[in-house]
């Protein structure tokens, strides 16, 4: 008695209650069958079904890491960030360099990283800030940092400048200021990153380039075949970088800076997003991902 679970019990209590026998007579048929084998028995958890998609992904992407979340209700974007501050904390080192993207997925797991002890890291900014000031504060670049290095006890290097500047004249020079071209060599010599991933139909308050887009910009776009954003940086369903009429105008890492980095996570979830990720992941840009449930599926289906 002393040596079967509460769990057990319980369900043996259940099926003597529905076959009319006493428990103990139960428990012992039971045994009996186990050790013939007549019995099996199976543990069934809501968790199976996500780490058998998991594996799926891994088996058939080049993905170093996946982590899927279940969505309760319609928060995609909770889920994810959920994931990937999990991803983060499980990948981080002491001593590591770890860059930092920008976005609604990227704010929510800042938001969601444990305070745990001080770790020996400094979090770096992968890119300018974004444009509209106020409702855009949470989801930029620089305070995403702040938040993620005061979670981890970590220092943090930061770049005063902006995403897309006004003349592409202006970009060369303001890339070699020296807090800039330090941050980014720093961010380029990273041990991992935190990018999100933009499909290239993403509308309203989710774009954060919806400004700039205008209609040379979508052209670009269209004609190019780009099927997503990181960083800015348009690229195909292979990870080929797309030029459009930003591309010289953008302040941030390169994706072929980005793609030497060991381990590059991509956080990011919804229908409209799909294609964008498998292009990263086949081109080699993300190497890692943290996603909902239902936009693992669809990659699965689009594969």
């Amino acid at each position: 008695m002393s040596g079967t679970s509460p769990l057990r019990r319980s369900r043996e209590h259940h099926l003597a209650r529905e076959i009319g026998y006493s428990r103990p007579s139960v428990s012992r048929l039971l045994n009996r069958a186990r050790e013939q084998g007549i019995v099996q028995v199976t543990i069934s958890h809501p968790l199976e079904h996500i780490l058998s998609v998991e594996k799926r992904l891994r088996e058939r992407l080049p993905l170093k890491a996946v982590r899927v979340a279940e969505v309760n209700g319609t928060d995609v974007i909770g889920a994810v960030g959920q994931a990937a501050a999990e991803l983060l904390v499980d990948s981080v080192a002491n001593g590591q360099v770890v860059a930092v993207g920008n976005g609604r997925s990227i704010q929510a797991a800042a938001q969601r990283i444990p305070q745990i002890p001080r770790v020996d890291c400094t979090i770096v900014q992968l890119l300018g800030s974004i444009p509209g000031g106020l409702p855009s504060w949470g989801r930029d670049a620089p305070t995403i940092c702040t938040r993620i290095a005061s979670q981890l006890g970590a220092k943090v290097s930061r770049m005063p400048v902006p995403l897309i500047v006004d003349d592409p004249s202006l970009l060369l020079p303001l890339m070699r200021e020296e807090k800039v071209a330090t941050t980014l060599a720093l961010a380029a010599r990273a041990d991992v990153a935190l990018v999100g991933v933009a499909g290239v139909e993403a509308k309203g308050a989710g774009n954060i380039l919806a400004e700039y887009l205008t209609p040379n910009v979508r052209e670009a776009i269209r004609a190019g075949g780009a099927v997503g954003h990181i960083l800015d940086h348009h690229y195909d369903a292979y990870g080929n970088p797309v030029p459009t009429p930003l591309t010289p105008r953008t302040l941030a890492l390169p994706l072929d800076e980005l793609r030497r980095i060991p381990l590059v996570i991509g956080a990011a979830g919804g229908e409209d997003k799909v294609e964008a990720i498998v292009g990263a992941v086949r081109g080699g840009i993300l190497s890692a991902l943290a996603t909902d449930y239902q936009t693992a599926l669809s990659i699965l289906d689009m594969l």
